[in-house]
């Protein structure tokens, strides 16, 4: 289905990680990711709005039986920069 990659800690290298559950409704799109830590499980659940190269909306997940949210931003590379990797 594809996967998120976020950037490593303390100069760690990027980390990939698989989703599952997406959707795409229109210009809405959804998807989760479950990363573990330390032996735990938590999901992140993903939605967003796509508009030309771009996709912005909020990730939520269970902290301490609290739910958090942060806004999320992706951007489709350019040819150009896609060459340089």
């Amino acid at each position: 289905m594809g996967t998120v990659t976020s950037p490593g800690r303390q100069g760690a290298d990027p980390r990939s990680t698989e989703i599952s559950d997406g959707k795409i409704k229109g210009d809405e799109i959804s998807f989760n990711v479950v990363r573990e830590f330390n032996g735990n499980k938590m999901t992140q659940k993903f939605h967003g709005k796509v508009s030309a190269d771009t996709i912005k909306g909020k990730m939520e997940f269970d902290r301490n039986g609290e739910t958090q949210s942060r806004e999320w931003e992706a951007k489709r590379a350019t040819a150009d920069k896609a060459e340089k990797k």
